[in-house]
């Protein structure tokens, strides 16, 4: 039974959804006529996309996108009222309306949550409120196209996302407080009821203080927002296993499949039919 909690994340506005549905039908046609092979990277903060090239109408999405073309450049303009621009990479901050071509080149497409540390750090480096051109940055092209090739591993995942950022090694994770991994495992468990800061702390036997410090600081983001990708991990993995986006929706905790897909679209800009209407393209690695 779906639950409405603290945490829910459900706010969405009319002309957003609009202009996500236009976003969206353009990839859903050329899905169905070409169907790819897409490998997805899901981390409880982040999705790194590898797949085949697509033009995305004008969208926009609460996660910040970082996008790259891994053969040749994109090219990306703000709205039909402005001119195109290409570059070999862009970044978009969260909730910026865009449309992108990648011509006939595989494109990457990394996701960062809204709220989390590396969108913060993200909108520091490259800036907020506007797209920004990457031309004269180092770029992870080898990693990123065995990726995509279905080759590498989590780990080269892990340091692509970070090298396309300007971070170093990661050591988010590492060594983590056994509170916090107490407080994970409890939501891991738990994420069909109805939560609130006050019961995470208390399973993880802290403070709602502490654990609203040291948690977004150490995880990457906050309770709430880590509860929502928990849940959309697991909307996508039961699809995947071949249930309806109903029965996904509910197992994961949404209301119903609108809600699913319309937090998919807030989220990455795309409905999920788009990824799941032939299961056997895709290939989703779960990184804890």
């Amino acid at each position: 039974m779906a639950v409405h909690s603290p945490f829910r994340d459900d706010s969405f506005c009319e002309d957003t959804d609009r202009m996500l549905l236009a976003g969206s039908r353009s990839l859903n046609k050329l899905a169905a006529m070409h169907p790819p092979t897409f490998h997805l990277f899901l981390w409880p903060h982040r999705l790194l996309f590898l797949g085949p090239a697509f033009d995305a109408q004008p969208h926009r999405h609460h996660a910040a996108q970082l996008a790259l073309g891994l053969h040749d450049r994109l090219r990306v303009r703000g709205g039909q009222d402005q001119p195109w621009q290409e570059a070999a990479a862009f970044y978009v901050p969260p909730d910026v309306p865009h449309e992108f071509d990648a011509g006939d080149t595989p494109c990457t497409l990394l996701y960062l949550d809204p709220e989390g540390r590396e969108c913060e750090d993200a909108c520091h480096r490259f800036g907020g409120g506007r797209i920004r051109l990457l031309d004269n940055r180092e770029l992870p092209l080898a990693t990123l196209r065995r990726l995509a090739n279905g080759g590498g591993s989590p780990a080269d995942a892990e340091q692509a996302c970070r090298e396309l950022l300007g971070q170093g090694v990661s050591t988010l994770r590492r060594n983590l407080d056994p509170r916090l991994q107490r407080a994970l495992t409890w939501l891991d468990e738990h994420l069909d009821d109805e939560l609130g800061n006050r019961a995470v702390a208390s399973a993880a036997g802290v403070s709602e203080s502490w654990l609203s410090h040291h948690f977004g600081d150490r995880v990457g983001v906050p309770i709430r927002r880590y509860v929502l990708w928990r849940r959309l991990r697991l909307a996508i993995k039961a699809a995947l296993d071949g249930d309806s986006l109903t029965d996904a929706a509910h197992a994961a905790g949404f209301s119903d499949s609108a809600h699913l897909t319309r937090t998919f679209r807030e989220t990455f800009g795309v409905a999920p039919s788009f990824l799941f209407g032939d299961r056997q393209a895709i290939r989703v690695h779960f990184i804890s």
